[in-house]
């Protein structure tokens, strides 16, 4: 099957849909299929220019994100070379593909990766009447021309279905990588006791949550912690790292430095309160650190939660707290629930997400 995928900025390393796309292409490749992309940059199949929306510039560029420019000349050619067309994002590319394609009798699926609090919240809007305009727009503009719809999980799911989308919705993880599932991990717990939080600096990640956290844990001296990324909130964070009387580390690392560094890590906190699925976590406890997650109504990070001591109320930073110190105090659990995790993680391959997910293609494809 000849697939198009339709993405705004496919070679972002940082971006959390822009990485599960990477892999599921892969994956596809690996299956037989041929697929092209549509994508700024000039490696994509079919390039098309960065579209600069003036209002938000400077704030897409903050998150380190391209918008791409519907080019239909560009968007034309690369559906008549496709048996089928994915849209991987509900901004102006993928609407206009996904309305070309159905012009032309080409099948459209599309993934929707985000919730609208995913948008608002670096907006400072994130409040109900804009949450909910998105949620319309995506229905009503994005994806509208879709005759199915992925979500990477139930909850996310399930909010569409408030809204009354049309399609059929399939829930589809975005998987783990075997990468992080084969990751080596050391047999000791501590030596030193290692926190890590993955996740861009910016406000919906809420990594305030664990330095408030770390100035209330009995054993903040004898941890190392690490905050994996970046993003505008940096130097804010740096000065609150200042603050604290552990070892902290804040850093950007590749996945493959990302992999080495959890295999020496002991905890991973996930302070989100909006997560379509939360991959960066999902990939920690894959790779051996028990997580500590953040339980909001719009997290499907904490629906992975194995236990109550694996959650913690959402901008609780003594809750929080408390559970550093519980683990901390637990090893023989620690151990226990590492080796809990690494089994569940077994189960949520990208590769199982990917067989699913062409599965529902091929049936799209025959109903055209």
């Amino acid at each position: 099957m000849k697939i198009l995928v339709v993405i705004d900025d496919y070679f972002n390393q940082s971006n959390g849909l822009c990485i599960s796309t990477q892999r599921f292409v892969s994956e596809f490749q690996q299956m037989g299929h041929e697929v092209r992309i549509v994508s700024t940059n000039s490696k994509a199949d079919y390039p098309v220019k960065e579209l600069i929306v003036p209002f938000f510039r400077k704030i897409i560029a903050k998150e380190s994100f391209h918008m791409a420019r519907p080019q239909k000349k560009v968007l034309l050619k690369a559906i008549s070379w496709a048996d089928l067309v994915l849209i991987e994002t509900p901004f102006p590319l993928s609407w206009r593909a996904a309305a070309l394609a159905k012009r032309h009798g080409k099948p459209v699926a599309g993934t929707l990766h985000i919730f609208p609090g995913n948008i608002t919240e670096p907006l400072h809007l994130n409040y109900r009447f804009f949450n909910s305009f998105f949620m319309y727009f995506f229905k009503y503009v994005s994806y509208r021309n879709c005759q199915m719809i992925f979500c990477p999980s139930k909850k996310l799911r399930n909010l569409m279905e408030q809204y009354h989308f049309k399609q059929p919705l399939q829930v589809i993880s975005n998987g783990i990588s075997e990468a992080f599932i084969n990751n080596p991990h050391k047999e000791k717990i501590g030596n030193p006791f290692t926190i890590i939080c993955i996740g861009r600096y910016s406000e919906e990640k809420h990594q305030a949550t664990l330095f408030k956290a770390l100035q209330h844990c009995k054993h903040a001296n004898e941890l190392r912690v690490i905050f994996a990324g970046k993003g505008p909130l940096q130097q804010e964070y740096e000065k609150l790292a200042a603050k604290l009387s552990c070892a902290t580390e804040l850093r950007f690392f590749t996945p493959e430095k990302l992999r080495q560094t959890l295999t020496n890590c002991d905890l991973v906190v996930h302070c989100a309160d909006v997560e379509v699925e939360g991959m960066a976590c999902m990939e920690a406890f894959a790779a051996g650190c028990v997580p500590v997650i953040a339980d909001s109504k719009l997290s499907a990070t904490a629906d992975y939660a194995l236990g109550k001591d694996n959650l913690f109320p959402f901008d609780d930073d003594q809750a929080l707290a408390k559970k550093i110190n519980y683990w901390y105090e637990h090893p023989a659990e620690l151990k226990q629930m590492r080796s809990d995790y690494r089994n569940y993680a077994k189960t949520l391959t990208v590769k199982a997400s990917t067989q699913k997910e062409i599965r529902c293609l091929k049936k799209i494809a025959k109903n055209v």
